[in-house]
């Protein structure tokens, strides 16, 4: 998966859809733990928002994307060297805490519709709503 087609996303000059189609070939890759998910790296540092993953959230819940591609793109993300937070601010952490839950599904929170929605509550408000039923030990539990 390339870098810029996220960070395009993010600066709103590319469609979800066109991102869910290239996370979409990227799946399997990240399923069997392959350091190949991300093809080109970016040229320069971008900051990674709340908003940013944010706006990733409202795709999903508006069937552009699955809850599954989210995994795929934290993978790029975490495995970017150009792609930056800065996790000792609130936001920052927050930041952190996403991607790197959606990163490994199966130690952390289901990827559902529902668990997304509380995802996007947990980065516009810092609600936690997250419970039990919300833990997974399967990759991408559906949605």
């Amino acid at each position: 998966m390339n870098a810029e087609t996220i960070r395009g996303f993010f600066e709103g000059r590319v469609k979800a859809r066109l991102l869910a189609a290239e996370a979409g070939t990227a799946d399997d890759d990240v399923r069997h733990a392959s350091d190949d998910v991300l093809t080109d790296d970016l040229s320069a540092d971008f900051l990674v928002s709340a908003n940013h993953l944010a706006a990733l959230c409202d795709a999903v819940v508006r069937n552009e994307m699955k809850p599954c591609h989210l995994e795929v793109i934290a993978s790029v993300l975490v495995r970017s060297e150009r792609f930056t937070w800065d996790p000792t601010t609130v936001t920052g952490a927050l930041v952190s805490k996403v991607i790197y839950a959606w990163e490994a599904p199966e130690i952390n929170y289901i990827l559902s519709v529902e668990t997304v929605k509380k995802f996007a509550l947990l980065l516009r408000t810092g609600e936690d709503t997250f419970g039990g039923a919300d833990w997974s030990e399967l990759p991408c539990g559906g949605g």
